[in-house]
């Protein structure tokens, strides 16, 4: 069930900042609406205007004559949302200065018709949309044309996560992370080695190995003892 709450007010200025009080305590903007005079409108338009949007038949010409003078009509329909939503609505409604109509029904249940929403967000169906309000029509406007950019881009292939292209180490080293230089046998540039850095002779030979550090290969102790240097077995 749906409860339609009805205050009229003294101006469409009036009745905007009520509505935008609700909205604060938590109704949706589909939920509040304001009612005011058109352009060329006579009272039979105007109140059956009022009976669609569910204002009580026998309260419509009464809320259009005043209407059609410079008032304002508030429009509440409250649900389920928020938890509570009559309660809220009508102590919110206490303290705003509503013009006294008298005998005319301003709080009527009604039963809610079958609810097929093309979405399963019922109130919110499309996150990038801004609403705004034109007289008491509500419409709907994208976002995105305001700020210029789309919602959706084609589908590219990244190999970075960074806008561009870019890779992170560059930001801070110039050199390429990986070269494909043939693989060095010594760690300093130009191939040297370090012994050569301090030592100008070859650290190997191929020469034949001496028996004796003496020159000529002598071997005076062994010779004088009668001694081999080398055993054969």
């Amino acid at each position: 069930m749906t409860t339609v709450i009805t205050r009229l007010y003294a101006d469409e200025t009036k009745a905007l900042a009520v509505a935008k009080r609700l909205r604060w305590e938590g109704f949706p903007r589909s939920a509040v609406q304001v009612v005011t005079t058109r352009t060329g409108e006579d009272q039979g338009t105007l109140a059956a205007r009022m009976e669609r949007v569910l204002v009580p038949a026998e309260a419509a010409p009464v809320y259009a004559g005043r209407v059609a003078g410079g008032n304002a009509l508030l429009i509440v329909r409250a649900t389920y949302k928020p938890l509570g939503a009559a309660r809220i609505a009508r102590e919110a409604l206490e303290r705003t200065g509503a013009i006294d109509v008298g005998d005319v029904p301003d709080d009527v249940y009604v039963k809610d018709p079958p609810d097929h929403a093309p979405s399963i967000m019922k109130d919110h169906p499309r996150f990038f949309t801004l609403p705004f309000e034109d007289d008491d029509d509500f419409r709907a406007g994208p976002v995105t044309p305001a700020f210029g950019f789309r919602l959706l881009s084609p589908p590219r292939e990244r190999r970075s996560a960074i806008s561009g292209g870019r890779y992170m180490s560059r930001f801070f080293w110039p050199m390429p992370l990986l070269t494909r230089n043939r693989r060095a046998n010594s760690a300093i540039s130009g191939g040297r080695q370090m012994s050569r850095a301090f030592w100008p002779m070859p650290l190997l030979s191929t020469r034949r190995r001496k028996m004796s550090v003496i020159r000529g290969g002598a071997l005076p102790l062994s010779n004088l003892l009668g001694w081999r240097p080398i055993s054969r077995r």
